[in-house]
């Protein structure tokens, strides 16, 4: 499932850069012969390359930026993923006491793994509901009595691992979406949108030349498309971060 904001903005971005081409050729046309002499090609030339040198730089910041926020979050759902299966093993070595705490521990990692890969798009990125069972898991733990030193050690590691899960859930919560801001995706288009209206002047109008600004308007679009994508791995997305973690984790805490 594709947000279909990011197909309208790639679309957008596609009709830019095509129809920049396509005006590059029809004002060629309309221009007197003193405007395309090659002096002023090689100006125009020369300007569109130093565009195209910042655009493209600026599009592998961009990559960059969107792969790296794709790469921390799938590592967070990993860790918290990691971080159950540990608490897990902590609760069971304490004892029959610690069941309860054992009982909401799988109910939140159930609610959680539902919440970050739904079948179906949620009402919000956090519901409350996730939130209560968290809390009743470490009031269970808080909850748990100590009656020798190795029930002590045990509770300790128990609430130092839930407080990781806390500080996992946050991260996940607060995460701040696409990396591209809409001011700056607009002027990159601009960009684009200029270069190619360059390409289309000085180039002579036939298919094969046409044929050539759209595949190349594709291709750039494809680029802006995985950015995007790349830059909210927590939305229903094509590339969308693996929910296996979770699913390993809900399987080892299931055992009795």
């Amino acid at each position: 499932m594709l947000d279909r904001s990011y197909l309208l903005i790639c679309l957008f971005a596609l009709i830019a850069m095509f129809g920049g081409g396509l005006i590059g050729l029809y004002v060629a046309r309309a221009l007197p012969s003193h405007h395309l002499t090659k002096e002023s090609g090689a100006v125009v030339k020369l300007s569109a390359a130093v565009v195209a040198s910042l655009t493209s730089l600026v599009l592998a910041l961009m990559l960059s930026a969107a792969n790296g926020a794709y790469s921390v979050n799938a590592g967070i759902v990993t860790k918290l993923g990691s971080d159950i299966i540990q608490l897990d093993h902590m609760l069971r070595a304490y004892g029959p006491e610690a069941d309860a705490a054992r009982v909401h521990l799988r109910d939140y990692a159930g609610r959680k793994s539902e919440e970050l890969f739904p079948a179906a798009p949620p009402p919000s990125r956090d519901s409350r509901g996730t939130a209560d069972l968290l809390d009743r898991l470490l009031d269970s733990i808080l909850s748990l009595t100590l009656p020798d030193r190795r029930h002590t050690a045990l509770a300790a590691q128990a609430l130092s691992i839930t407080n990781q899960i806390y500080a996992e859930r946050w991260l996940l919560w607060e995460n701040p979406g696409t990396t591209v801001p809409a001011p700056f995706l607009f002027v990159l288009v601009f960009w684009l949108f200029l270069v190619f209206v360059s390409f289309g002047v000085f180039a002579p109008p036939n298919l094969t030349v046409v044929a050539s600004l759209f595949l190349s308007a594709l291709a750039v679009t494809g680029a802006i498309f995985l950015i995007l994508q790349l830059g909210d791995p927590m939305h229903h997305s094509w590339l969308q971060i693996s929910g296996e973690p979770l699913q390993r984790a809900l399987l080892e805490i299931g055992r009795p």
